[in-house]
């Protein structure tokens, strides 16, 4: 090794360890549980951004279960063919209504919002806690 890449190396080591005693004197955490992160997140409400950027990825991502689900809605047994097309059509267009609305979601999270905002579009039925379906009988 060569005398200035020596002393090169010798800095790089005391500037790290200067850096080190730096952060050792962080203040520590505040009292109640709560550490810095959990600070910045009540400070600047980051919470409803990050909300919005998980609706819209799951928009996004599961929009195509429209189809399945609107064909379910529409479908009688008097008229299959008519009610399963009318489901179909109709899951089509909504799946890309909410693809399409997840994509603005997502990458709009970041940016400022209303204060009294609202989702675009309700949540599917397939990710809702309690469904609105009866059980099935038992023969």
């Amino acid at each position: 090794m060569t005398g200035s890449r020596c002393w090169f190396i010798v800095g790089l080591l005391v500037m790290s360890l200067g850096t080190a005693v730096a952060w050792a004197n962080e203040p520590a955490p505040m009292s109640g549980g709560r550490d810095r992160v959990d600070e910045m997140m009540l400070r600047h409400n980051l919470s409803p951004a990050f909300t919005k950027l998980g609706r819209g990825v799951s928009n996004a991502l599961f929009g195509w279960l429209e189809v399945p689900l609107n064909v379910h809605k529409r479908y009688t047994t008097t008229d299959t063919v008519g009610s399963g097309l009318t489901g179909v059509a109709t899951g089509l267009f909504k799946g890309a209504v909410r693809m399409g609305v997840g994509v603005y979601e997502t990458v709009t999270f970041f940016l400022p919002y209303p204060e009294h905002f609202e989702p675009i579009l309700p949540t599917l039925e397939y990710f809702q806690k309690h469904t609105k379906r009866r059980p099935l009988p038992l023969e």
